[in-house]
């Protein structure tokens, strides 16, 4: 069972990332087929590792973090911006999120970007 909430944390970091770092995101339907998506995703995954009972646990988290990229490549691919370019474009053409973009982020989660932990993961942006 500590699997399946370990696969649910990283798919949520990344989630959370994502919508910090891009914070002019759109369209509340996307994400709440998104979470539902992912979470059968992170279910399916579950159940595939216990299915295959993986002696190695090297193997078994190696499976867990490709799991957090697939998530994160899914939302840079399909997270409709209020731009009209996803977040993979906006990367493409250069655009890289700094630390204005990541308070404005908290702050449309509803978290105060100058709290510590915030104020912490902002400063960790480039200028």
């Amino acid at each position: 069972m500590l699997t399946l909430f370990r696969l649910l944390f990283y798919a949520a970091a990344v989630y959370g990332a994502f919508l910090v770092a891009f914070p002019q995101w759109d369209g509340m339907v996307y994400h709440v087929a998104s979470l539902a998506i992912i979470a059968g995703a992170a279910v399916g995954m579950f159940i595939f590792l216990k299915v295959f009972d993986l002696s190695s646990r090297l193997a078994k988290i190696a499976l867990e973090l490709g799991f957090a990229a697939v998530v994160a490549l899914w939302f840079a691919w399909t997270m409709p911006q209020k731009s009209g370019k996803t977040p993979w474009e906006q990367w493409a053409e250069g655009h890289r999120p700094n630390q204005l973009e990541a308070r404005d982020g908290f702050a449309r989660i509803g978290v105060n970007p100058s709290s510590p932990a915030a104020a912490f993961i902002v400063s960790l942006f480039p200028r």
